[in-house]
Protein backbone atom coordinates (compact mmCIF):
# COMPACT_ATOMS: atom_id res chain seq x y z
CA UNK A 1 0.00 0.00 0.00
CA UNK A 2 2.95 2.20 0.78
CA UNK A 3 4.45 1.62 -2.95
CA UNK A 4 1.29 2.63 -4.61
CA UNK A 5 0.97 6.16 -2.17
CA UNK A 6 4.28 6.91 -2.99
CA UNK A 7 3.37 6.56 -6.65
CA UNK A 8 0.38 8.34 -6.83
CA UNK A 9 2.12 11.53 -4.96
CA UNK A 10 4.83 11.13 -7.56
CA UNK A 11 2.42 11.60 -10.56
CA UNK A 12 0.12 14.38 -8.57
CA UNK A 13 3.20 16.24 -8.53
CA UNK A 14 4.62 15.49 -11.77
CA UNK A 15 1.16 16.76 -13.64
CA UNK A 16 1.43 20.12 -10.59
CA UNK A 17 4.94 21.11 -12.29
CA UNK A 18 4.02 20.48 -15.88
CA UNK A 19 0.90 22.56 -15.87
CA UNK A 20 3.51 25.13 -13.98
CA UNK A 21 5.55 25.23 -16.95
CA UNK A 22 3.61 24.82 -19.67
CA UNK A 23 0.28 27.58 -18.41
CA UNK A 24 3.30 29.73 -15.87
CA UNK A 25 1.71 31.93 -13.16
CA UNK A 26 0.30 34.12 -15.32
CA UNK A 27 2.97 36.55 -16.16
CA UNK A 28 5.30 37.52 -18.41
CA UNK A 29 8.32 37.94 -16.36
CA UNK A 30 8.80 41.79 -17.39
CA UNK A 31 6.98 43.31 -14.32
CA UNK A 32 3.77 44.99 -14.24
CA UNK A 33 5.04 48.47 -15.16
CA UNK A 34 6.64 47.43 -18.26
CA UNK A 35 5.72 48.38 -21.54
CA UNK A 36 6.00 45.67 -24.40
CA UNK A 37 6.16 46.61 -28.36
CA UNK A 38 2.03 46.57 -29.49
CA UNK A 39 2.96 43.72 -31.80
CA UNK A 40 5.01 41.88 -29.16
CA UNK A 41 3.12 38.53 -28.44
CA UNK A 42 3.62 37.77 -24.90
CA UNK A 43 4.81 33.72 -24.38
CA UNK A 44 2.58 31.30 -23.53
CA UNK A 45 4.38 29.38 -21.07
CA UNK A 46 7.18 29.65 -18.99
CA UNK A 47 8.89 27.54 -21.65
CA UNK A 48 7.83 29.98 -24.43
CA UNK A 49 9.44 32.43 -22.32
CA UNK A 50 12.65 30.98 -21.93
CA UNK A 51 12.77 30.20 -25.75
CA UNK A 52 12.03 33.61 -26.41
CA UNK A 53 15.05 34.85 -24.76
CA UNK A 54 17.30 32.05 -26.00
CA UNK A 55 16.93 33.45 -29.81
CA UNK A 56 17.05 37.14 -28.49
CA UNK A 57 21.01 35.84 -27.12
CA UNK A 58 20.95 33.78 -30.65
CA UNK A 59 20.17 37.36 -32.59
CA UNK A 60 22.89 39.12 -30.63
CA UNK A 61 25.68 36.39 -30.79
CA UNK A 62 24.97 36.43 -34.93
CA UNK A 63 25.21 40.38 -35.18
CA UNK A 64 28.31 40.44 -33.21
CA UNK A 65 29.97 37.75 -35.20
CA UNK A 66 28.74 39.07 -38.45
CA UNK A 67 30.68 42.27 -37.45
CA UNK A 68 33.81 40.99 -36.61
CA UNK A 69 33.10 39.20 -39.73
CA UNK A 70 32.70 42.34 -41.62
CA UNK A 71 35.81 44.33 -39.63
CA UNK A 72 38.05 41.06 -40.65
CA UNK A 73 37.29 41.76 -44.11
CA UNK A 74 37.67 45.28 -44.17
CA UNK A 75 40.96 45.15 -42.63
CA UNK A 76 42.25 42.63 -44.74
CA UNK A 77 40.67 43.90 -48.35
CA UNK A 78 40.44 47.26 -47.50
CA UNK A 79 36.79 46.92 -48.95
CA UNK A 80 33.53 46.23 -47.62
CA UNK A 81 31.39 43.29 -49.23
CA UNK A 82 28.63 44.89 -51.31
CA UNK A 83 26.45 41.92 -49.35
CA UNK A 84 26.51 39.58 -46.13
CA UNK A 85 25.99 36.57 -48.02
CA UNK A 86 30.27 37.63 -49.66
CA UNK A 87 31.40 36.76 -45.89
CA UNK A 88 30.86 33.31 -47.02
CA UNK A 89 28.69 32.65 -43.59
CA UNK A 90 25.76 30.08 -42.63
CA UNK A 91 22.87 31.41 -44.43
CA UNK A 92 20.67 30.64 -40.79
CA UNK A 93 23.39 33.10 -39.36
CA UNK A 94 22.31 35.70 -41.75
CA UNK A 95 18.23 36.05 -40.55
CA UNK A 96 17.01 36.80 -37.25
CA UNK A 97 16.02 33.71 -35.14
CA UNK A 98 13.25 35.48 -33.56
CA UNK A 99 11.77 36.68 -36.76
CA UNK A 100 13.28 35.16 -39.45
CA UNK A 101 13.92 38.60 -41.44
CA UNK A 102 17.42 38.92 -42.94
CA UNK A 103 19.52 41.46 -41.21
CA UNK A 104 19.69 44.73 -42.18
CA UNK A 105 23.18 45.69 -44.18
CA UNK A 106 24.09 48.85 -45.86
CA UNK A 107 27.57 48.32 -47.63
CA UNK A 108 28.37 52.62 -48.00
CA UNK A 109 28.59 52.57 -43.86
CA UNK A 110 29.16 48.70 -43.07
CA UNK A 111 26.14 48.93 -40.34
CA UNK A 112 24.46 45.56 -39.58
CA UNK A 113 21.24 45.86 -37.88
CA UNK A 114 18.27 43.49 -36.67
CA UNK A 115 14.60 44.35 -38.34
CA UNK A 116 13.11 42.60 -35.49
CA UNK A 117 11.11 45.25 -33.33
CA UNK A 118 13.08 45.45 -29.76
CA UNK A 119 16.22 44.34 -31.37
CA UNK A 120 17.41 48.05 -32.79
CA UNK A 121 20.08 48.58 -29.90
CA UNK A 122 21.98 44.67 -30.99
Amino acid sequence: MRLVGVLVSVAILGVLVVVWLYYGTGGTGRGEGAAQPPSAVPPASRVGEVRQAAESVECRINLSQIRAALQMRTTTEDTRPASLQELGLPATMLTCPVSGQPYQYDPNTGQVRCPTQGHASY
